[in-house]
């Protein structure tokens, strides 16, 4: 099984026979794995005087958590072999180094260093996973370091990563939880127009992902916050709508479990009571036929709402020869009594909390953990 190594260490006695002394026996340290086929096998080592071995004790330092000397180490290495082709893995193992001890900004210039100047390659690879953890501890709180305390925001830099990740790896497996993750930032920082953004990108680009439906969920919730009242823009209010009715279609046994047939039913309220009011500017104004064609409207696009209702008398004062010739648009029976008409749709949910009011209490973020050496 690739990538899942077991090793183990034994010492090996190696008999030195010479003429002078007799016999010595000196112990030597061996690193063994698991192979594939089941069998162990020695684990290659190299002279600590060659560029291979100076590079495999920089590892050995990480390991051991001597972070300093390891990037001390890395950065001799790098000085004095400036055309080497293992100048990838030197300034990603300095780049680890860093990362082990918390110095996560500084750290973010050497993994720059391999992602622009090796595309292609494994160290790439291991450079962005490693760039999607630091992004993710920013976006969660971690801040950076000044004057050796952690005291400066970094949300912003955990914004540009997380959509820098997604432009040099579109369609990876690291790209798609770097776009989770970013919707999720705007998410909790109350950025709603953002988020919906975010999570509508997360799932056109990944349809086949475990988090399609959460990203379908956030996104309708985030749309949903978006809309102030009936007489604000109303364009998320409409996209919500929209991706409700998606998700009912996608997801149906979920979309029951949130009540979306109720939700539904509010924002069509919403809507209803906001086309209301543009028709009671059009009354009070003295503009009466664009009032009747709006009160039309309202009940042709929302029969069954409280709004269609208070539409209905409005015409009936209008226009009443509209009713005597049976021309009135007609609502539906069973609509509910009117409701107080500027009031937006109650969604419980933290998506629909009003930036600056006071949010539940989180648990700190974790930080990064210390990553394992390649």
């Amino acid at each position: 099984m690739y990538g899942h190594r077991i090793r183990t260490t034994c010492a090996v006695a190696t008999v030195v026979t010479t003429i002078l002394v007799g016999a010595s026996v000196t112990l030597a340290q061996e690193t063994f794995e698991l192979a594939p086929d089941g069998t162990f096998r020695k684990v290659k080592t190299y002279d600590p005087s060659t560029v291979e071995g100076q590079l495999q004790g920089i590892r050995t330092a990480i390991a051991q958590e001597r972070y300093k000397d390891a990037i001390n180490a890395a950065d001799d290495w790098i000085d004095a072999n400036p055309n080497n082709p293992g100048l990838a893995q030197a300034y990603l193992l300095r780049a680890d180094a860093k990362a082990a001890r918390g110095d996560y900004f500084k750290a973010l210039f050497d993994y720059e260093y391999v992602l622009r100047a090796y595309p292609g390659t494994d160290e790439f690879a291991v450079a962005q996973e490693r760039e999607l953890k630091i992004a993710e501890a920013f976006s969660r709180g971690v801040k950076r370091r000044l004057w050796g305390m952690r005291i400066m925001p970094a949300g912003g830099e955990a914004e540009e990563l997380l959509i820098r990740i997604q432009e040099r790896a579109p369609g990876s497996k690291v790209a798609e939880r770097a776009g989770k993750e970013l919707g999720d930032f705007y998410y909790r920082d109350a950025r709603m127009a953002r988020a919906a953004e975010a999570y509508e990108l997360f799932v056109e680009n990944y349809p086949e992902s475990q988090w399609q439906e959460y990203a379908m969920q956030r996104q309708i919730m985030a749309n949903l916050a978006t809309f102030k009242g009936p007489r604000f823009d109303a364009t998320g209010l409409i996209e919500a709508q929209r991706r409700l009715e998606d998700y009912q279609e996608a997801y149906p046994a979920a979309a029951e479990r949130i009540g979306s047939d109720a939700l539904l039913v509010r924002v069509d309220e919403s809507l209803a009571t906001r086309s209301l009011l543009v028709a009671k500017w059009y009354e009070r104004t003295g503009k009466k036929v664009s009032a009747i064609y709006m009160y039309k409207r309202v009940i042709k696009d929302h029969p069954g709402s409280a709004a269609a209702r208070r539409a209905v008398d409005r015409l009936r004062e209008l226009d009443p020869r509209m009713f005597d010739k049976g021309e009135a648009p007609v609502v539906n029976p069973d609509a509910k009594p009117a409701a107080d008409e500027t009031a937006g749709p109650s969604i419980d949910s933290e998506a629909n909390r009003p930036r600056g009011e006071e949010k539940p209490i989180r648990p700190a973020p974790d930080e990064p953990g210390k990553p394992s050496v390649p």
